[in-house]
C-alpha cells in the first residue's frame, strides 16, 4: 500500500482545485502538510478542513516567486514537522488570458512566468538545500501538456516547457543523489479554466473524470517511496488516461553535409524532411485502456 507515514510535504498553490485535492490526499495518506497559498484565507481553510478530519496541516500565506516568501516557505515545513520531504510545485497562473499572441498583456505575460516558471525554480531551490544533503526528497513539479504548443496560451505553454525543462536539468544533476524530480500534468475543470479557449463542450472528453481530486493519486505515488526509481519523467494524467510524455528528441534520418547552404538545406527538406514536419500545437496521442 502506498503510504506518505511520516513525511512531510510542502504543496504550493493549495488554497483551490488541483493543490487542494493534492493536500488532502498527501494528509489522508499519513503525511503532514504545509498548505501554501497566495490567498491566506484559503490556505487556512482547507488546513483546518484537515486537521478536523485527523490530519496534520498547518496554513501558510506566501507569493512563490519572491525568493524570500519562497524560502519561508520551506524553512516553515522544517520547523513544524523537522523536515521537508516532499515538494509539490501546483502553484501557477495564466489559463484565463485567451489573448491573440499580438495582443498579450505585458503585466500579465510576466506575471505567468514569475509564477509558473521562477516560483517553481525558487521553491525547489530552497528545497533542495535541505533534501540534498539528507540524501532523500521528492519534487514534484506542475508541468502540462499545453507545453506542446496551445492556440492562444503562448505565454502560459512556455512556462510549462519551462518548468518541464527545469524539472528534466534538476533530475539530471540529482542523479544518484536520493532526490528524485518528476513533472505531471494533471487535467481537471476548476476555476482557472477559460472556457472561451473550448467552443466544444466536448473536447475536454469525460468531465466526469476531470475533478481534481482525479490527479491526486498520481501525486501520492510520486511523492513516496513506492516510486524510488522514478525520476526524470513527465508524467501526464487526462479524463482518466495516463501517459509517460517522452523528452524532446531528433527524429531519424540525420543528414550530414560538410557545408549546410540555404541550397542544400532546401534540398534536404524537399528530398528527406519534408515527410517528418510536424503539425503545430498539441494533438491527441495513441491512447491505450488499463482494465
Amino acid at each position: 500500500m502506498v503510504t506518505l507515514e511520516g513525511k512531510a510535504v510542502v504543496v504550493t498553490g493549495a488554497g483551490r482545485g488541483l493543490g487542494r485535492a493534492y493536500a488532502e490526499a498527501i494528509a489522508a495518506s499519513g503525511g503532514s502538510v504545509v498548505v501554501n497559498d497566495v490567498d491566506g484565507a484559503e490556505a487556512h481553510e482547507v488546513a483546518a478542513a484537515i486537521t478536523a478530519g485527523g490530519g496534520r496541516a498547518v496554513a501558510h500565506r506566501a507569493d512563490v516567486s519572491h525568493p524570500q516568501e519562497a524560502d519561508g516557505l520551506v524553512e516553515r515545513c522544517v520547523a513544524e514537522f523537522g523536515a521537508i520531504d516532499g515538494l509539490v510545485n501546483n502553484a501557477g497562473y495564466g489559463m484565463v488570458d485567451a489573448s491573440a499572441p499580438e495582443d498579450q498583456d505585458p503585466d500579465e505575460l510576466r506575471r505567468v512566468l514569475e509564477v509558473n516558471v521562477v516560483g517553481t525554480a525558487l521553491c525547489g531551490i530552497a528545497a533542495l538545500r535541505h533534501m540534498r544533503p539528507r540524501g532523500s526528497g521528492s519534487i514534484v513539479n506542475d508541468t502540462s501538456v499545453a507545453m506542446a504548443g496551445t492556440k492562444r496560451l503562448g505565454a502560459y505553454s512556455a512556462s510549462k516547457g519551462a518548468a518541464a525543462s527545469l524539472t528534466l536539468s534538476w533530475a539530471a544533476d540529482l542523479e544518484g543523489s536520493g532526490v528524485r524530480v518528476n513533472g505531471i500534468s494533471p487535467m481537471a475543470v476548476t476555476r482557472s479554466w477559460n472556457w472561451e479557449l473550448l467552443p466544444d463542450p466536448g473536447a475536454l472528453g469525460d468531465q466526469g473524470r476531470l475533478r481534481p481530486q482525479d490527479n491526486a493519486g498520481l501525486v501520492v505515488f510520486l511523492l513516496s517511496d513506492a516510486a524510488a526509481a522514478v525520476t526524470g519523467q513527465l508524467v501526464a494524467l487526462r479524463a482518466g488516461n495516463l501517459n509517460v510524455v517522452s523528452h524532446q528528441s531528433a527524429l531519424e534520418p540525420t543528414l550530414f553535409s560538410e557545408d549546410w547552404s540555404a541550397d542544400r538545406v532546401g534540398a534536404a527538406f524537399a528530398a528527406d524532411l519534408a515527410g517528418l514536419l510536424q503539425p503545430p500545437g498539441l494533438r491527441r496521442a495513441r491512447v491505450e485502456y488499463l482494465e
